[in-house]
């Protein structure tokens, strides 16, 4: 006979299946499992417009839901892992937005959809106002302005990450979603956002494009002072910001600091590789700042800092 104590600690290595075939077993395992609430690695909602489809992943299970021209949605489902084909599994008589809806109550915990990564991908549906997210990371791609604000109300403001990629993002700044996120902020592009804003973002580690005139060499040394003091190891830095005629991008670097060019430096090309070796106090225990980056590019700068080369990100479609 297994200790109980042994089971709970084991039920919190198995995903959800391993847990549901667990149930089976007897009723004291059903009792078990039942008492421990299970949270997802991840959920996802995504959309093609073009084929007028969703997509809802739990985990490796990916639903599709295909609405067809006479208003039908049918639903398909298929196992990521075990990389099957989609199989028909239901057929409803409204949008594939209601059935996509229905499907998030469903998962849902009294109103409150969990996860430790939830995915908001291309998808032009808003969200119920009953909705409630709580998750660590936060992923959104191309879902317009409106829509992220809406979604962004949504969630719980204690993330971890914050990964937002969109043609352009303003307007969220105020929102503690954001402001409150602990580790990470990456946003794509032409994000408008300025010194002040990007000051009261908790996350040490940015990752942000600002748009043109936005954000000015002040904010980025204020941030990039907070990175190199509150940073962990591996976590990234990058800002683009604006700066004015003849700024030296040595001014960027705190005068405690101990920087040492690592080189190739071109001053024709406008690209500068540095290390920090010392002269800061981290309160995570980094002690180097191994590779620093600096792009020139007469009206705005780029500054990059990490510990390793980052995989390449690819196309999220669930």
């Amino acid at each position: 006979m297994i200790p109980v104590p042994v089971k709970q600690f084991v039920l919190e290595y198995l995903d959800y299946d391993s847990r549901c075939n667990l149930k089976l077993t007897s009723k004291d395992n059903k009792a078990l499992v039942d008492s421990i609430k299970y949270v997802a690695k991840l959920v996802s909602i995504g959309e093609q417009k073009t084929r007028s489809i969703i997509f809802h992943r739990f985990e490796s299970k990916l639903l599709e839901l295909r609405e067809e021209i006479d208003g039908v949605t049918e639903v398909f489902l298929r196992d990521l892992e075990k990389n099957e084909e989609p199989k028909k599994v239901k057929e409803f008589q409204k949008s594939r937005y209601d059935v996509a809806k229905n499907w998030v109550d469903k998962i849902s915990h009294r109103g409150k959809t969990e996860a430790k990564t939830i995915r908001i991908l291309n998808l032009s549906m808003e969200p119920s106002e009953n909705w409630i997210i709580k998750c660590e990371t936060l992923e959104t791609r191309m879902i317009g302005s409106k829509n992220l604000r809406l979604w962004l109300q949504k969630a719980i403001p204690n993330l971890k990450k914050l990964d937002i990629t969109d043609w352009g993002i303003s307007g969220i700044f105020d929102m503690p979603q954001v402001k409150n996120t602990s580790e990470v902020v990456r946003l794509s592009r032409d994000v408008e956002i300025t010194d002040e804003q990007l000051e009261k973002i908790k996350a040490p580690s940015l990752i942000v494009f600002s748009a043109d005139g936005t954000l000015t060499e002040a904010g980025a040394r204020e941030a990039f002072k907070k990175y190199l003091e509150n940073s962990q190891y591996g976590d990234r830095f990058e800002l683009k910001f604006s700066i004015p005629p003849s700024f030296n991008h040595m001014d960027l670097f705190d005068k405690n600091w101990v920087v040492r060019k690592t080189g190739p430096n071109d001053d024709t090309e406008g690209e500068y590789h540095y290390t920090i070796t010392g002269g800061f106090n981290n309160i995570n225990g980094v002690t180097v700042i191994p590779t620093v980056i600096i792009f020139d590019f007469s009206s705005y700068m780029t500054l990059k800092a990490f510990h390793f080369q980052s995989e390449i990100r690819s196309p999220l479609f669930y």
